[in-house]
């Protein structure tokens, strides 16, 4: 059973259902690779993955996760060390992605002044929304612990509040009882 109130896991009911067919998958912010692997672990045969960060550090780190665990040898995985929204932009190719995820914030374990921002998550959103797949979906976990997550959380969910209803189903799941502003989850499926 998943804990209702940890947006990571709750997260995972959707990536569950959509690993089953899933063709094309990008986490955008893989970081030491944990989601990642949970993502390449449910992948059907044939499925390319992509793992994008701005750290190499993060991008070592998740190779050696995924190394370290026996994947099915027909699921491909490409690493792109760079900005999430350069990557969607220049690097990734496919115009049918089915699932893209954003675990925002800073790398665990590493530094935490290099965060992500918000001009930047917003960049990649408008660059992944065209490569969506119908039907697509965009899983976003925010930080408001921090003031700088607060505000990346505030100008993503204006952001978001303001796409075109007949193009894109827009969601944000947030803990309601709990304190110190838990991780809060955007969920985006294009129609």
């Amino acid at each position: 059973m998943i804990n209702i109130n940890n947006a990571v896991q709750f997260q995972h009911l959707i990536w569950d259902h959509i690993m089953k067919s899933a063709s094309v998958v990008v986490d955008a912010t893989c970081g030491n690779g944990h989601d990642l692997l949970y993502l390449a672990q449910r992948a059907k045969a044939e499925c390319h993955l992509y793992g994008i960060d701005i750290q190499e550090q993060a991008i070592g780190a998740s190779r050696e996760l995924l190394a370290s665990n026996r994947l099915q040898s027909d699921v491909t995985i490409t690493f792109l060390h760079n900005s999430h929204d350069i990557a969607l932009h220049k690097a990734i190719k496919e115009n049918s992605i089915d699932l893209i995820i954003f675990n925002l914030g800073y790398l665990p374990g590493g530094d935490h002044h290099i965060i992500t921002r918000p001009k930047h998550t917003i960049e990649a959103l408008k660059h992944a929304f065209p490569k969506l797949a119908k039907n697509g979906i965009i899983t976003i976990v925010a930080y408001p612990g921090t003031s700088e997550g607060m505000d990346e959380k505030e100008e993503l969910q204006y952001f978001l509040s303001e796409l075109e209803q007949n193009k894109f189903n827009v969601c944000h799941w947030h803990p309601l009882n709990q304190v110190n502003n838990p991780p809060e989850l955007f969920i985006i499926q294009k129609r």
